[in-house]
């Protein structure tokens, strides 16, 4: 079974700030020349340290003061001093003194360093790009040269045309693949250095600043105003026509009752031109959900007896389960909850004692299940499911709203808050009009709005947003 590696064995944060020397010198002199001299370097780190069966910095760090002295200077000799020299700003004459002292190059100022390192991680931080994979080459290769590990036939081949051939050569196809799967079977004779690893992300991380960036959708400033003019005449209509028509009907009050309140959170989120916002994601989520409702309870209305008392009775059983908290730790005169108006409310038309706190979802069905009785699955699916991880606050939504990405690798390429709001969310007034079409149409079904301001509604066009 394939599992994830943890970070310290992962390429990324664990084995590339390892080579992040090779990847230096494969940055300065190119790959053909690059790869050159990285031969004639780890072959003679083999010769003096045939014992050393792995690449990685951190050991090479604890090979004798004489043995390194030696190495470093083959490395000077091929022309790659200046180089490494970026490495200083973590190994310092204190970490590893005998580096900082063949690679130290006073004309290299902190932040040429610093841009050295960065613009080099950028490039390997992938472990199948091409620039991490020739790395990985280097790595597998020396490890090879311990003879600790024995390849098959067509594995040799293959790594012995890899450094000769381009990565448009269609070999490479299979010579990728093939490099980096073995270059993790080193992995098992590793051992990982945990000391290394952590001052090398603290102090490039510390060193280097943030880059930040935005992804910024259009602002929504499309004039929706005929539109919400000829919604308010729909529901003027409606209302005129429950009170001078049928003014005790009990299932009219309810499904006016919930598509008002979808009307109400529209007009919300238009009045604040709040469609790019947090907020107009949780309308649409409302929107959704009272539209399915509608529909659910319409549907259920012949099976369920009593429906549209028992639907308002779990809403004000709710409230009174509330209620009662609020009147046992007492709720601040300054909060939201006004204890006196909900009393009032739950008691409204049914004495509190009789009303029952049932705190399961109305009818024994979730969301999803009334969605799926009302064939409106792909509703729920493809909006409501994603809204609500804003309304909940979950990650993914935290993360698209409230966080900017920093395009630094030696931050790992973190999350900033975004403390002033400069994410702008892509606009929900398409969805929005698509859903509060639906209930208007359902509503025209039950109880017939004339032609003229049904089509002025549902008939609304809005533009493309021009970026």
């Amino acid at each position: 079974m394939m599992q994830e590696f943890e970070d310290e064995k992962s390429w990324t944060y664990g084995r590339m700030p390892e080579y992040l020397w090779i990847g230096l010198i494969l940055r300065q002199f190119g790959r053909e020349e690059g790869l050159r001299k990285l031969y004639s370097i780890i072959s003679v780190l083999h010769k003096l340290a045939p014992d050393l069966y792995t690449a990685r910095m951190s050991q090479i760090l604890k090979l004798d003061l004489d043995v390194q002295k030696r190495f470093y200077q083959h490395i000077v000799c091929v022309g790659a001093k200046e180089v490494l020299a970026p490495l200083t700003i973590y190994l310092t004459a204190t970490k590893a003194p005998a580096f900082a002292e063949c690679f130290y190059c006073s004309e290299q100022g902190v932040d040429e360093r610093c841009n050295s390192i960065t613009e080099t991680m950028c490039k390997i931080m992938d472990h199948q790009s091409f620039e991490s994979t020739d790395i990985r080459f280097i790595a597998l290769y020396f490890n090879q040269l311990s003879g600790k590990v024995h390849l098959l036939k067509e594995q040799v081949d293959l790594l012995s045309a890899y450094p000769s051939s381009a990565h448009s050569d269609e070999i490479m196809r299979m010579a990728r693949p093939t490099v980096r799967s073995l270059e993790m079977m080193i992995l098992t004779f590793e051992k990982v250095d945990s000391d290394y690893l952590q001052g090398f992300w603290r102090c490039v991380s510390e060193m280097t600043e943030c880059n930040i960036f935005v992804i910024e959708f259009p602002e929504e400033k499309r004039n929706i105003t005929a539109y919400m003019e000829n919604l308010h005449e729909v529901f003027v209509y409606l209302s005129e026509l429950f009170t001078a028509a049928n003014p005790l009907n009990e299932k009219m009050n309810v499904l006016l009752g919930i598509a008002t309140y979808s009307y109400k959170r529209l007009k919300e989120i238009y009045e604040h031109s709040l469609f790019n916002s947090i907020s107009g994601r949780s309308c649409v989520r409302v929107l959704i959900e009272d539209y399915i409702m509608t529909k659910y309870l319409v549907k259920n209305e012949v099976s369920h007896d009593n429906i549209w008392r028992d639907y308002q009775l779990y809403g004000m059983g709710l409230y009174k389960l509330v209620l009662a908290r609020h009147r046992e730790s007492g709720a601040s005169v300054d909060s939201h909850f006004d204890e006196k108006f909900i009393e009032a409310l739950v008691n409204e038309f049914k004495g509190e004692e009789f009303i029952n706190m049932d705190t399961k979802y109305f009818d024994k069905q979730n969301v999803r299940l009334k969605a799926e009785s009302v064939d409106e699955k792909d509703l729920y699916g493809l909006y409501y499911d994603y809204d609500s991880s804003f309304e909940h606050g979950l990650w993914g939504a935290i993360r698209e709203s409230s966080l900017l990405k920093c395009n630094n690798p030696a931050h790992k390429y973190h999350f900033v808050p975004d403390i002033e709001d400069e994410t702008k969310l892509k606009t929900v007034l398409p969805d929005c009009i698509m859903v509060m079409n639906k209930t208007v149409l359902y509503l025209n079904e039950l109880y017939g709005i004339p032609e003229q301001i049904l089509n002025e509604v549902i008939n609304f066009e809005i533009k493309s947003v021009i970026e």
